[in-house]
Parts: structure tokens; sequence; C-alpha cells
């Protein structure tokens, strides 16, 4: 089973990889519908683009859990801590680079993109095959889950004025 898991986990990473790319256009391509902006990035800004690991890598997991759910316990909390452990590496790359480098630069901003993605499910495969956290219930994932989709939508309508959200 952990194989069937480690082959969907992996399929998933490079569907996250090609959808955020595409997805990173799309709120363009929309003619910059506001629903549109809800799920991919409306700007340049970091918190902008942790859309294109959150969402892709969400609709997999959602799939997976259909498949996988009742046979892993901490499936989706397992998921949630591996968005959120790529998450966490996107600003960290972009921050950590631009220190020395002073300007974005594209290159890096995609390397980081690819390497946060495979860290995420790396992340979420280790913890679903060798943690079984009682505490770490479906509904926590979940519930973790909803709140930083509802902090993209807020914070998609309402800026605030802190350095994650500046448009670079």
């Amino acid at each position: 089973m952990y194989r069937r898991l480690n082959i969907f986990l992996i399929i998933g990473a490079v569907f996250t990889i090609i959808t955020g790319t595409l997805l990173h256009f799309v709120y363009e391509w929309s003619g910059e519908s506001l629903f549109v902006g809800i799920f991919s990035p409306i700007n340049e800004s970091v918190w902008e683009h942790l859309k294109l690991l959150f969402f892709p890598m969400s609709v997999w997991i959602l799939i997976g859990y259909f498949i996988f759910g009742k046979k892993f316990k901490t499936y989706i909390p397992s998921a949630v801590i591996g968005i959120l452990s790529g998450m966490i590496l996107i600003p960290m790359w972009f921050y950590t680079y631009t220190v020395f480098t002073g300007k974005p630069i594209l290159f890096l901003d995609i390397l980081s993109f690819i390497i946060s993605v495979c860290v995420a499910f790396f992340i979420t495969a280790h913890l679903i095959e060798n943690y079984n956290i009682p505490y770490l219930t479906p509904k926590l994932g979940f519930l973790i889950w909803d709140i930083i989709f509802a902090l993209f939508i807020i914070f998609t309508l309402y800026q605030p004025d802190f350095p994650l959200f500046i448009s670079y």
C-alpha cells in the first residue's frame, strides 16, 4: 500500500509543479476575474505565489483522500503539514537569496518552487508512513486547511502592509 501511496504522491508532485506553473498565468488569462484571483496570484508578491503550491497540491491531496484516507488515518494532517512546509520554504528561499542578490531572479524563484513542492510531498509521505500521532486527526487537518484557505481569500481581497504582500 505504501508503494501505491508513494507513486501517487510522486505523480502529485509533478501535477502540482505543472498546474502551479500554469496557475501563475490564469488570473491574467481570465481578464483579472476576482473569483479566479482567489486561486491564482493577482500580483507578484511572495504571498500570492504561495497559491501556486497550495491549491494544486490541495486538489491532489483531496483526490488521494478518497483513495487512501481510510487506510491512513494521518493522511490529511500529514498532507497539511507537508503543504505548510512547502509554503514556509518558498518565502525562506526568496528572502534568503534576495539578501545576497538584492533583487528577485526568475530562475531561482522557479527552482525554489519546484524544490518546495518536492519537499512538501516528501514530508507528506514521510509523516504518513512513519508517524501515527493520535491527536493528528483528519478533522484537525481539514480545520487547518480551511484556515489557510480563508487567509488566502482575506489577504487577496485585503492585502496587509507587510513585506510578504509586497509585489516585486
